[in-house]
């Protein structure tokens, strides 16, 4: 009986290799392995749960800090600590404090976590008299607002005057209580400043050129000249304000003429000549008419 019991196992593991499988024997006993991927399957379970519960706990300690940060930050919204109670406004010429303060509209001692920076200075920068402004908040309870205005170069006369700086940009209206102290730019009309071709462009620049390196050179003074006149054929003409001679200074090197401008008529002052104008279009021929016979004076 054993005998045959044996041959049956005997044929069970025969028939076993030829399946491919492997059969070990164990306490007389034959044994198939486990089938591969039950382990694995297994640690892969083992290991999604190791990270789902780390998520889980980084996600409570993540919400735990939300909490506590809403909770703190409500609490500072209700503390009158908080409340501004002073907005310090410098860097201004031109506006009085009262005309910046109505633009900031910071009213009603709001609570300095709420107050929009961003909104304060868009508020401020909107006036056409204000270049840009810097908003801080100074902690607990005030908001500092510094001003840079834009400073006029000249007065750009149209139909009506309008001040303009040194970027050509043409911000406000000369209102009736504002200063006049400024050269008039003149030649242009608003229809030609509205098509804002090349051509307008760049007479507008050429002007602001030749004021710019009058404002650093200092020859002749800024406050000497009245009058920067615009022409599209000869370029740039201005005019003294003592003496009202007219220079034509054309298009270009503008800061050696103003220095030979300069020698010319400290001579002609010393000769006690009167000119009516000054030819510099050429920077080496200068002519200079007088102001008695109307006639040439001279070439230099």
């Amino acid at each position: 009986m054993d005998l045959k019991k044996a041959t049956v196992d005997l044929g069970r593991v025969l028939f076993g290799k030829a399946m491919g499988e492997a059969v070990t024997i164990r306490d007389g006993k034959f044994l198939r392995p486990k089938q591969r991927g039950e382990g694995k399957g297994s640690e892969r379970f083992s290991s999604l749960l190791k990270k789902a519960l780390r998520v889980s706990f980084h996600l409570l300690i993540l919400s735990f800090f939300l909490f506590l940060g809403h909770q703190v930050y409500a609490h500072l919204l209700e503390d009158p600590l908080f409340r501004v109670r002073e907005v310090d406004v410098g860097g201004s010429e031109k506006l009085p404090r009262e005309t910046l303060l109505s633009l900031a509209r910071v009213e009603g001692m709001p609570n300095l976590f709420t107050v929009s920076l961003k909104d304060v200075s868009r508020r401020l920068e909107d006036h056409p008299w204000i270049e840009y402004v810097i908003v801080r908040k100074a902690f607990p309870n005030k908001i500092s607002i510094q001003v840079e205005e834009r400073k006029p170069i000249a007065i750009l006369q149209l139909e009506e005057l309008y001040y303009i700086d040194a970027k050509g940009i043409i911000f406000s209206r000369v209102g009736e209580k504002d200063g006049y102290n400024y050269p008039f730019l003149t030649g242009l009309d608003r229809q030609s400043l509205e098509k804002e071709s090349e051509e307008t462009k760049g007479l507008i620049t050429k002007a602001l050129e030749l004021l710019l390196i009058v404002e650093k050179e200092k020859v002749p003074p800024l406050k000497e000249i009245s009058e920067v006149h615009m022409e599209k054929t000869s370029g740039v003409h201005c005019f003294t304000k003592t003496e009202g001679i007219e220079i034509k200074l054309g298009w270009d090197h503008f800061g050696e003429k103003l220095k030979r401008l300069s020698m010319i008529r400290s001579d002609l002052r010393k000769r006690g000549i009167s000119a009516t104008s000054i030819d510099s279009s050429d920077v080496n021929r200068m002519v200079v008419r007088r102001a008695s016979s109307g006639g040439v004076s001279g070439r230099r």
